[in-house]
């Protein structure tokens, strides 16, 4: 392996190391078994906090597929996150006992590009009235103009999305 491989391989293992040593005492960035999955919950739920509605991120992340508990346990938020590096515009798979779910799009310039909230009765409106499964998996086509979110939920983006300040 050449020097600069070495180094890049080196800086990402001690970031990751450092992050992972941070996140597990952390109330926000705990739990989730993948890193970008952490991170798409601690935006969530800093989106969250800023509308006032007292997220706590769940411990155990063995659940039944919901990420954050909000409202004093009213409502059950599944998080899912899609990065630029994801070529094929799917990630994990949206099931279980959710409430509301919350889809993230990271751009390439790891800023936050797209933020969609739907409920899950608006969610599953969607999904039957385009023929299409109840437990999907999650894609960035779910972010787009004429995509669930925007059709059934809340579509945040552009001007309207950077005054969250979320990452």
């Amino acid at each position: 392996m050449n020097d600069k491989r070495k180094k890049i391989c080196s800086a990402y293992l001690k970031a990751r190391e450092e992050f992972l040593d941070f996140g597990n005492s952390d109330d926000v960035l705990h739990g989730n078994d993948n890193i970008v999955g952490r991170i798409g919950e601690a935006i969530a739920h800093s989106f969250l906090e800023q509308q006032g509605r007292r997220p706590i991120v769940v411990k155990n992340q063995s659940n039944a597929g919901y990420d954050i508990i909000c409202d004093g346990g009213k409502d059950f938020i599944s998080v899912k996150m899609i990065t630029a590096e994801n070529k094929w515009g799917n990630t994990s798979q949206i099931k279980h006992k959710w409430t509301e779910l919350i889809g993230i799009e990271l751009g390439e310039n790891q800023k936050v590009i797209k933020l969609g909230v739907i409920s899950r009765n608006s969610f599953e409106g969607e999904q039957k009235k385009r023929g299409r499964r109840l437990e999907p998996n999650f894609s960035r086509a779910m972010l787009k103009p004429n995509g669930v979110f925007a059709t059934g939920g809340k579509l945040y983006e552009g001007k309207e999305l950077e005054g969250f300040k979320l990452l």
